[in-house]
């Protein structure tokens, strides 16, 4: 796999679990507010078997392996660097944006990980608004959405929320998931561009319009 960042334990990236982290370059998406644009087209890469190594030493510290990005449905070999995280007996979560639902299905019905995130990054006809140079058809995320929310395994959906989003933006996406596990509203972080990110009143409000669908919550803001 195109290894472009790993972080050797974390607590906050997979619920309950103390987890590895495995970042991997490419993205389908271009979204302008990308945490991790520096490693989508880079050419600085990790070797898999020394990432492989330093998780068999820590894996009697570990609860799981979170697989991030970029977007790691694009990497061919996902499945064999999935198995090899699975014979150390070791959980996998994964990150994706849901725009690959063929790769997520194989991955659900091979039964290869644990835990799916899903981002949802708008409302689902108004992706342009984060991500305006690669379109993104609606019904291929719908498809991966209820492929998640039937697979059996612990999920949630997530919305980054930028400055750019109204209480409506934050409502419409929350209907898209309607009746589903839980989606977790996340608070923009700035780098560099100068925007504002939302406020505390903004995301109490957005919380509520939310939870009319499903059940919601916050990260990053005291509320």
């Amino acid at each position: 796999m195109k290894i472009a960042g790993f972080q050797a334990n974390s607590f906050v990236d997979y619920k309950g679990h103390i987890a590895a982290v495995v970042f991997v370059a490419g993205c389908n998406m271009r979204c302008w507010y990308c945490h991790n644009a520096q490693i989508l087209d880079t050419d600085v890469l990790y070797d898999e078997e020394d990432i492989l190594k330093k998780i068999e030493k820590n894996k009697f510290f570990l609860d799981g392996v979170v697989v991030s990005g970029g977007e790691p449905t694009l990497q061919k070999d996902l499945p064999e660097f999935i198995d090899k995280i699975k014979a150390m007996s070791l959980d996998v979560k994964l990150d994706t944006n849901g725009k690959r639902p063929d790769v997520i299905k194989k991955l659900l019905d091979e039964k290869k990980i644990d835990y799916v995130a899903m981002d949802v990054k708008a409302p689902l006809d108004k992706y342009d608004k984060v991500t305006p140079t690669m379109p993104v058809d609606p019904e291929i995320l719908k498809e991966s959405i209820e492929l998640i929310a039937n697979s059996g395994i612990d999920y949630e959906f997530r919305m980054t929320v930028v400055p750019q989003f109204e209480i409506s933006d934050v409502e419409e996406a929350a209907k898209a998931l309607e009746g589903k596990k839980a989606f977790y509203l996340q608070q923009y972080v700035d780098h560099g561009m100068g925007l504002l990110a939302h406020d505390k009143k903004f995301f109490e409000v957005a919380k509520r319009a939310a939870e009319k669908y499903l059940p919601t919550f916050v990260r990053g803001v005291e509320i």
